[in-house]
Formats: structure tokens, sequence, C-alpha cells
């Protein structure tokens, strides 16, 4: 029994590591009203990139550094396309999400003559983080050991999230973008900044999920479900439910990743089907997020979505 939830609990934390660092992103840019849906999309690409780059350099650093760039570039273009050619954001993160697919498939191919799942053997493996001292203590060992600098990043990372957003200056002039952009501009905001800014972050944070899927494993997996697997999806759905809270993020994103560590114990020990158990970490998601949309409403009705 403690073994099970031992598993449940380092499987949660894992799972939910790319969650939470997407589900940060979306927030940012929803913060300022222009809510980024192309999260699949950007990690797909961050956890190719991360991984091919960090095969031909040798370099588990150039590879996290060559996915952010590639990300920013790709965030930084959608941003620009929505402001200064007036495309619809929503359209081009959908419209992100199915060219990821294809050009990872289609990379994958001209760069490492590879189909489907892509091994990269030189590609440096993240190191675990590994305390003796806890190592026999349950519960215990598997929230602190076993897990990598992503993974601890993701948790630090909410807490310096929620003080910059609501401790500091910055954070709300960034919300107030969002809220209200004319009011923000007669009081000299540039609101066109702070969304190219917000979309850079996310851009960060997206590529960190990426690279946080791929580099543990030295591996890719292309084609429809591919890496990511819907992840990005499931940040969304976090966003929704964590009402523009970063601490909610964290609580939000632990809870889907510990669906989907119950799943991954459910495919060991039952005799359940697979493809059905594979399904059960969104069909959760409906309807966790079906359950906030009829209780967590404004008094207007609305849901706000990472404002």
């Amino acid at each position: 029994m403690i073994d099970n939830i031992d598993l449940i609990i380092y499987g949660m934390i894992s799972a939910a590591t790319p969650i939470i660092l997407a589900s940060q992103g979306a927030l940012m840019t929803g913060y300022c009203g222009t809510f980024n849906i192309g999260l699949e999309g950007m990690m797909l690409l961050s956890a190719f990139f991360s991984a091919y780059i960090a095969e031909i350099t040798s370099n588990l650093l150039l590879g996290i550094v060559g996915a952010i760039l590639i990300s920013v570039i790709v965030g930084i273009g959608m941003i620009l396309f929505t402001l200064k050619l007036r495309a619809n954001n929503f359209m081009l993160g959908l419209a992100l999400n199915l060219l990821a697919v294809g050009l990872t498939m289609f990379l994958g191919g001209w760069l490492l003559g590879q189909k489907g799942s892509f091994i990269f053997r030189n590609a440096s493996k993240l190191k675990s983080i590994n305390i003796p001292i806890v190592a026999n203590i349950p519960i215990i060992n598997s929230l602190i050991n076993g897990h990598n600098i992503f993974d601890l990043l993701a948790i630090v990372s909410t807490f310096l999230f929620y003080i910059f957003i609501f401790r500091t200056s910055y954070g709300y002039r960034m919300r107030a973008v969002g809220k209200s952009g004319w009011v923000a501009k007669s009081v000299g905001i540039s609101c066109n900044k702070y969304k190219v800014i917000a979309y850079v972050w996310c851009s960060i944070l997206c590529a960190l999920a990426g690279a946080s899927l791929s580099l543990p494993l030295g591996m890719f997996a292309s084609g429809p479900i591919g890496m990511v697997n819907g992840r990005g999806w499931l940040a969304i759905a976090v966003v929704i439910i964590a009402q523009g809270n970063p601490l909610r993020v964290l609580i939000g994103a632990w809870i889907f990743g510990f669906a989907s560590a119950l799943t991954d114990l459910l495919q060991i020990t039952t005799n359940f089907s697979p493809r059905l158990l594979m399904a059960f970490p969104f069909i959760f998601a409906i309807i966790i997020t079906a359950i906030y949309s009829l209780f967590g409403r404004s008094s207007e009705g609305e849901i706000k979505v990472g404002i």
C-alpha cells in the first residue's frame, strides 16, 4: 500500500511539472488580455528541439537554450501577427498546435532519418535529485528524491510568480492592461509592450515545459498524440480552474498530475482497457472544468481566464 502511495506521489509531481510551467505562461498572456492557446504546439516544438540540439552539441544546457530561442521566436511572431496584422490569437494558437505535429514529424524524418519515436543517444540526461538521508522515509522520499531540476523549478517558480504578479508594480500594470486597455493607456502604460513581454515569458515557460518531457528520457515521440500528449490543453483547463491565481495553478496541476499517476498505476495493477485509462485524465479535466464553470462564475456570469 505504501509503495503504491509513493508511486502515485512521485508520478503526480513529475506529471504536473510541464502543466505547471505551461499554465504559468498562459496566465502571463491572459493577464494582458491576449490568452495564448498555442501551448501544445510550443511545448511540442521545444520538446523536439531541446533534445535534438542537446544531441548534436552533446550539451544539455545548449539544448535548453536552443529550445527557448526557437519558442521565443514563435511567440513573438504570434503576438506581432495579432497586434500588427489584427490576426485572431485563438486561431493562431490552433494553427500552431496543428503545425507543430506535422513539423516535428517532418523534421524527425529529415534531420534524423527516423519515424515515430526518435532516440537521442548522444544527448546528456538530466540528473535526478537524491538525498540519502530521506531515502528510507516513505512518502517523503517520493516527494523529494528522484525528481529533476524542472520539477523543482516548477514548484519554486509558482511562488515567485505569485509575488511578481501581485506584489510588484510591474505585475499591477500587466493586470491593468488586461482589465482595461484604454485606462492603462490613459496613465501612460504601453499595452503592446506588456503583451509582447508576456508572450516572451510564455514562450520561455513553454520551452522549459517541453524540455522537461524529452530531456529526462533522451527521446522524442512524434505523431498525432506526440510527446506532449494533450498536456497543453490540460494546462488551459488548469488556468480556467485557477481563475488567475498562480497558487491555484500549482494545486490544479497536481490534481491532474494525480489523475495521470493513478492512470499509470491502474494500467499496471488492473485489467482495464489501456486506451480507456489513457483518456481518464482528459475526462477528469472536462468534469472538473465543467464543475468550476458552474460554481466559479463572476457576478456577471463570466469565467475569468487568466486575468
